[in-house]
Formats: structure tokens, C-alpha cells, sequence
């Protein structure tokens, strides 16, 4: 396999720290991206495994109560807004280029600064922490990362103060980062290039864009009115003061809910990418996936009362019920397609696809489970237990597998270099086997009596076993992700040097993807890979044999002159 040119190599840039600190280049803030949510993953999993320790005893010891829901929240806020929405942003920003054939972003600058946010915004967010650590000021935020108001709006903590504007700083940043991801996507795809031919991970930073456009708004609304009720007195959510917390809880779960379906769609998406090619057959039914992409978008902004099936909505909470049901419809086209693509496929085993096997069982678990919660009998007995902690953990770690697929799939193309394989099924099978153990502990906590929120149970001491189970599993996927770490870190420096480790796999599949592979492409289908000449591939083949003078977007940001000697304007050599 030929040496490989540095990915991030740019001509004209500053050099040093500058490059990082000043750069404008899609590749490099996607790195940036890229860095912030793995480095705030482990922030957040140390915050796990503190909170985890004490729950293996029956009364609280290492902990106050607050302490412990403290631990919590910013555990849950950070996995959402600087892990899983961070990680997706990383990927798109570096990939979406490459597969739309465009030079760069379409707002560079905005790029940039959404990508710095994120750092300011987790800044915010944890230096609490380092002031109540310095004992100069009280508490962290405690009131859950979905944070109910007034209970959150009468903290009296530096914390309570900070959450909100750090909130509403990252979703700032993450409006006007998903606002360039469609702005790119409509105006600077290669003009050969329509939308329904788009690679799925491409359709997947839409739909995603889309819902973060609609839900943010409604977040940053909440936030702001929140700190405006918690610093002037104001009244909008406290019943003392003439407000409705039920009109916090409707806000932030019109918020809310998309943003499941916000940070699972991109790493889906590209699940849907790596299926095909390490099981050597084109996506089976990709009209019908794009149709059960669309439909889940529609349908996860009319699901929101489905989180508040307890509050005495009345006759409303059935309608919800049903759209909540139907959701499962798109789903299950999806999961059908996937199991399609596979069947009687040679299916390599490599890292990539393990962790998007991975992903799929999570997946059917989480569904099942979400059946259960979107019948509203259902969800009223279990509402506060830890059924429901065991439930969105299996969805919003499924999330995570996906990010790990399209991380390890990904990994060579942004930085030039391979990881080991080795530990990287290493990171694998520990992951999953004791993720998925510890977050059927957690369901069965909740079945025999664990409530939400609690930092002991005294009142029921029968529940210590599995809490000791559950703290030993956890414990074991926070040194699988220290070997992730390692692996990934040693791989930067040490890693060899490739082009496209996959070369080997995919030879003769006749399944083109534009970030390995350049232009032209066309989506593969079963009858463009039995006969590449067929269909769109036949037009494409053709503009190519009449147009040997034109130039071509290389995949690195550089153009091709078809008609000479195969090297880039930048430097690059072609593929």
C-alpha cells in the first residue's frame, strides 16, 4: 500500500499552533471537532465511574446526595451537547466536502467559530466544578441535564447560573454549524450531484440539520427564560410566582425529543455507508431507507408529549402515544434494508463493521424498549425508575457504537495513519458486551424498584447485588476506553501509513464512495454493480470519456487535470 499524503496538508496556512488556532478549512476544524468530543467522552465516563462508586454501597458515603446529582447531570449534559452532537459535527464537517465534491464549506469563517464554541461552551459548562473543588464557590449545577424548573430556576449555586448560558452558547454554535451543513449541501454539491443520489451520510447531516434548526430555538428559549426567572425574579415557570412549569417541560421537549433522533441520525447514516462495503453488496432498498429517514424526521417532532405522559394531559397523551408507535415504522424499513444488505454477503469482520453490528442490536433493544414506553399504561408504572435510565442509555449508546464505526471506518482518511486492529476489536468487545449488560441491570433495577434520581436505597437493601454488578461492568467499559484512547493516540504517531486500508476489501465491488474514491459517482444499486455501465453509472462513464481536458474536485480539496499525469494541483497524487 502506497505512503499516503498528510490529509490535513494545506499550502498558505500559518504554521505552527497558528494553523490550528487561525484555520478556516473544513478538514482541520472537523479534526478539531473531532478531539473536543472524544477528550469531553472521557471527561464525562470519569464523572460516571465517581457517581457509579457510590452506588455500591446502600447508604451514600463518598458523596452528599447533591454532590452525587451533580456527577449526574453534568455526566448527562456533556455526553449530549459536547459528546454525541460534537462527534457528529466533526464528521460532517470533515466529510461532507469530500462526498459532495465541494471545495470547502459554504461559510468557512462560521465553521470555525462553531467549532471553538464548543471548547467555550464546556468551559462553561465544568468550571464550576473547579470553583466548588477550590472551595470558592457552592455547588455544580444538580438539577438533571433536562433541568425542571422552578426547581432549577430556585438553585441557589454559581452552578445554576452557568448551566443555562452555557447551554444556550452551544446551541448558538451548534445552529449555526448545522445551518453551514445545509447551506453546503444545497448550494455547493457538484453540480452532477442531485440530492437523491447523495451518499447516505450526506442525507443523514440533512435530516439532522433540519431538526436542529426546528429544535434548538426551542431550547435556547427555555434556557434564556430560565435565567431571566433565576436572576431577576421573573415569572414563567415558578406557580408561586404566577408561572407553569409545565410550559418549561413543553419547551424543552419540543427541543428534546428531535435531539434524540439529532445525535443518532448521523452516525446511522453512516452505518448505512460502512454496511455495504465490508458485506460486498450495494445497500438493499435505499429509495425505501431514504423514505424511513424522512418519515422519523417528521414524526420525532410530533412526539414530545410522549416524555410527559404523567403530567394529566388528558385524552392528547393517545395521540402522542400513536405517533410515538410510528416512528417505529421508519425503523424497522431501516433495520430491514440493513439485515437485506447482509444477507448472503461476504461480511468482513473488521472493527468498522463490529461496531456497527454493534450499533444495530443496541438499536433493536432500544426500539423494543420504546414500543413499551410509547404505550401510555406502560410508561406511567415505570416513568420514575431506572426502566427509563436502562432505555435511553441502550439508544443514546447505540449512538455512540455508530460514532465508534464511522471513527475507526473514518480514522485513515483524516489522519493518514492506521490504528491497530488488534485493540481495536479489544475496544470492541468489552464496549458492547458489558454496555449492553450494565444497561440491562439498570432495566431490571427499575423493574424491582430503583427510582430516578436517587443517590441511595435504603429503602430497599435487596438492590445493592445488582448495583455492585452494575458498578463492575461499568467500571470495565472505562478501561476498554482507555485502550480506545491508546490506540487511537500511539496510531497518530506510530501508525503506518496508508491511502485507503480498505483497498483490499473492496476490490471489484463496483461500489464507489467519494471520500475514498473521488468523482464521478453514482449510489450503488444492485443493477449499477452488476453492470457499472447501467443506468446513471452509464451517463457518468460517459461525461468522463468526453470531458478527458475537464477538472475534477480531487478528494483533498486540490483539482485534477484529467489529462495529465495524474497529479494534483496541490501536490496530491490522484486515485
Amino acid at each position: 500500500m502506497s505512503e499516503a499524503r498528510n490529509p490535513l496538508a494545506i499550502e498558505h496556512e500559518p504554521s505552527g499552533w497558528r494553523k490550528w488556532a487561525y484555520t478556516t478549512n473544513h478538514k482541520r476544524i472537523g479534526v478539531i471537532y473531532l478531539w473536543a468530543g472524544l477528550f469531553y467522552f472521557l471527561l464525562a465516563g470519569f464523572a460516571a465511574m465517581l457517581f457509579r462508586a457510590e452506588l455500591i454501597t446502600v447508604p451514600a458515603t463518598l458523596f452528599s446526595w447533591n454532590e452525587y446529582n451533580a456527577l449526574v447531570t453534568l455526566h448527562g449534559l456533556t455526553m449530549i451537547f459536547l459528546v454525541l452532537q460534537v462527534l457528529g459535527g466533526a464528521f460532517g464537517n470533515f466529510m461532507l466536502p469530500l462526498l459532495l465534491g465541494a471545495d470547502e464549506m459554504a461559510y468557512p469563517r462560521l465553521n470555525a467559530l462553531g467549532a471553538w464554541i464548543v471548547w467555550g461552551g464546556g468551559l462553561l459548562l465544568w468550571w464550576p466544578v473547579i470553583t466548588y473543588l477550590l472551595n470558592l464557590t457552592g455547588l455544580p449545577f444538580y438539577g438533571g441535564w433536562f433541568g425542571y424548573a422552578p426547581m432549577s430556576t430556585t438553585l441557589p449555586t454559581v452552578g445554576a447560573r452557568t448551566w443555562p448560558l452555557a447551554i444556550i452558547l452551544l446551541t448558538i454554535g451548534s445552529t449555526g454549524t448545522f445551518i453551514n451543513f445545509l447551506v453546503t449541501i444545497l448550494n455547493e454539491r457538484r453540480p452532477d450531484l442531485s440530492l437523491l443520489d447523495m451518499p447516505m451520510f450526506a442525507w443523514g447531516i440533512l435530516v439532522t440539520g433540519l431538526l436542529a434548526v426546528y429544535g434548538f430555538p426551542w431550547l435556547t428559549a427555555a434556557m434564556g427564560l430560565a435565567y431571566l426567572e433565576m436572576t431577576y425574579n421573573l415569572a414563567f415557570f415558578n406557580p408561586m410566582l404566577g408561572g407553569s412549569p409545565t410550559l418549561y417541560a413543553q419547551l424543552f421537549w419540543l427541543f428534546g425529543h428531535p435531539e434524540v433522533y439529532l445525535v443518532i441520525l448521523p452516525g446511522f447514516t453512516a452505518v448505512l455507508m460502512i454496511l455495504p462495503r465490508f458485506s460486498g453488496r450495494p445497500l438493499w432498498g435505499r429509495n425505501l431507507v431514504l423514505g424511513g429517514i424522512l418519515w422519523i424526521t417528521f414524526l420525532s417532532n410530533l412526539v414530545w408529549l410522549h416524555h410527559m405522559f404523567t403530567i394529566g394531559t388528558g385524552s392528547s397523551r393517545f395521540a402522542f402515544m400513536f405517533t410515538s408507535l410510528g416512528i417505529v415504522v421508519g425503523f424497522a424499513v431501516i433495520l430491514f434494508s440493513m439485515a437485506a444488505t447482509m444477507w448472503k454477503g461476504r461480511v468482513r469482520l473488521r472493527t468498522p463493521m463490529l461496531f456497527s453490528l454493534g450499533f444495530i442490536m443496541m438499536l433493536i433493544i432500544s426500539g423494543l424498549d420504546g414500543v413499551l414506553l410509547g404505550i401510555v399504561p406502560n410508561n406511567i408504572l415505570v416513568h420514575d425508575t431506572w426502566f427509563i435510565v436502562g432505555h435511553f442509555h441502550f439508544t443514546l449508546f447505540a449512538s455512540i457504537l455508530a460514532l465508534f464505526a464511522a471513527l475507526y471506518y473514518w480514522y485513515p482518511r483524516m489522519t493518514g495513519r492506521m490504528y491497530s486492529e488488534f485493540w481495536g476489536k479489544v475496544h470492541f468487545a468489552f464496549t458492547f458486551v458489558f454496555a449492553t449488560s450494565l444497561f440491562f441491570i439498570m432495566g431490571k433495577l427499575g423493574e424491582t424498584g430503583m427510582i430516578r434520581r436517587y443517590a441511595s436505597y435504603t429503602y430497599m437493601p435487596s438492590l445493592q447485588t445488582l448495583q455492585i454488578l452494575g458498578t463492575a461492568a461499568a467500571f470495565i467499559i472505562g478501561a476498554a476506553q482507555v485502550v480506545f484512547a491508546a490506540n487511537l493516540l500511539w496510531s497518530l504517531f506510530n501508525g503506518d501509513r496508508v491511502e485507503n486500508p480498505w483497498d483490499d476489501l473492496v476490490v471489484g465491488q463496483g461500489m464507489p464512495s467519494p471520500e475514498w474514491d473521488g468523482f464521478p459517482y453514482w449510489p450503488p444499486t444492485p443493477a449499477n454493480v452488476t453492470n457499472p455501465q447501467a443506468k446513471r453509472g452509464e451517463e457518468h462513464a460517459s461525461d468522463e470519456r468526453d470531458s478527458s481536458h475537464d477538472e475534477y474536485t480531487a478528494s483533498d480539496g486540490g483539482t485534477v487535470d484529467e489529462s495529465s499525469d495524474g497529479t494534483s494541483s496541490d501536490g496530491g497524487e490522484t486515485r
